[in-house]
Parts: C-alpha cells; structure tokens; sequence
C-alpha cells in the first residue's frame, strides 16, 4: 500500500506541476516514481478522475495524499533527507513499529486534527463561538499541542489551516486502515472525527 500511496502523490505533483507550468522537480513535494505497482492497485488513483479535478480540489487531494504518504515513511521509521524517500525497494521484512505505537500515534493525529476543525469552526461559526459548548472544545483545544507550516495553528492563515487539515486527514485514514484490516482503504468514514470523548 505504501508504495501504491507514493504512485498517488507521483500523479498528483505531475498534474499540479502541468497545470502551473512548472517541472515536477521543482515542487515543493519531493517524490519519485516507485516504478510499477504490483499490489493494491485498486487504489490507485485514476488519471481522468485527476484531469477532472479543480485546481483546488487537485492541491487538497494532493495534501491528503501527502499525509498518507508521511504516516507510511513514520511507519517504517524512514526520515526525510536529501534522497527522497521510496517504498519500493524496501525488504520483505522492514520492521514496523508496533501496536502499541501505532495506537498511540492515531491518538496524536487524531485529537491534532480535532483541534484542526475547532480552530477552523471558530473562525467561520458565530453561533458555535457563542454556545456554551465552545469553552469546554476551547478547553479541550489549549491542551493539544497541533501546529502546520511551523506555526501554532491560531496564527495560520484560513489557506494554510486548511491544508494542514487535509494533510492530517490523509494520515487519520492511512492509520486507521493499518489498524483495521477490516477497513477498506477509502471506507467512507475513515477519516471522520467524531468527540474526543469517544474511542478511534
């Protein structure tokens, strides 16, 4: 799966890089072509389904896949360096990190982007700002410790927010489907954050 989510974020760069006239080198995303995908290609993603994209819709599915993309290179502990990172020729027998630390990291993302979607619904939501459940959510949000672009997520712009927001969406998906084998890759609640009250 890992090496069929960095054959996504490929398609993804070369189309935005087409549409702004630029070379794929030159995107801020550094990635490279794993070569042929030989499993999960059902999840692939279809280049007309790309083409029909707006150029909006194409950079916050690229920042979604972008987060899947960090969580697989966190799973098997890969650390960005000059050498972009491949899944493709990793051995059969690549050490994962475990349960207990995979729970632990979808509890990270998880309640980083709750915090993500307060922050968002404060600032577009009056009414949510002015009932009494928003000071227990601000109460709960002083203590999550969520930041994008190197900043705290209060000083991001509404832009930036938002695709810190689909990139940690991205992430939510990918380990959660890790988890739950029973869970198809694109299970239409996947990404979905209910209270922070209630269990992954």
């Amino acid at each position: 799966m890992a090496v069929a989510v960095q054959a996504n974020l490929v398609q993804l760069v070369v189309a935005e890089s087409k549409r702004r006239g630029r070379r794929p080198i030159d995107h801020d995303i550094k990635v490279f072509s794993p070569g042929h995908v030989k499993h999960c290609r059902e999840t692939l993603i279809d280049p007309k389904t790309i083409a029909g994209y707006s150029d909006l819709e194409l950079h916050l599915r690229l920042r979604e896949v972008w987060g899947q993309f960090c969580l697989m290179r966190w799973l098997f502990s890969l650390t960005e360096s000059d050498t972009p990172v491949s899944f493709a020729g990793l051995p059969d027998d690549t050490e994962m990190h475990c349960e207990t630390a995979l729970q632990i990291k979808c509890a990270e993302v998880r309640a980083f982007l709750w915090k993500m979607l307060f922050e968002q619904r404060r600032r577009t939501d009056p009414v949510y700002v002015r009932s009494s459940l928003f000071s227990e959510d601000a109460s709960v949000a002083e203590r999550i410790p969520a930041a994008g672009f190197g900043k705290p997520l209060e000083q991001l712009t509404d832009e930036e927010l938002l695709y810190t927001s689909c990139e940690h969406a991205g992430m939510l998906a990918a380990i959660r489907w890790i988890l739950d084998k029973r869970l198809a890759w694109n299970a239409p609640d996947i990404m979905e954050v209910e209270s922070l009250g209630m269990e992954p």
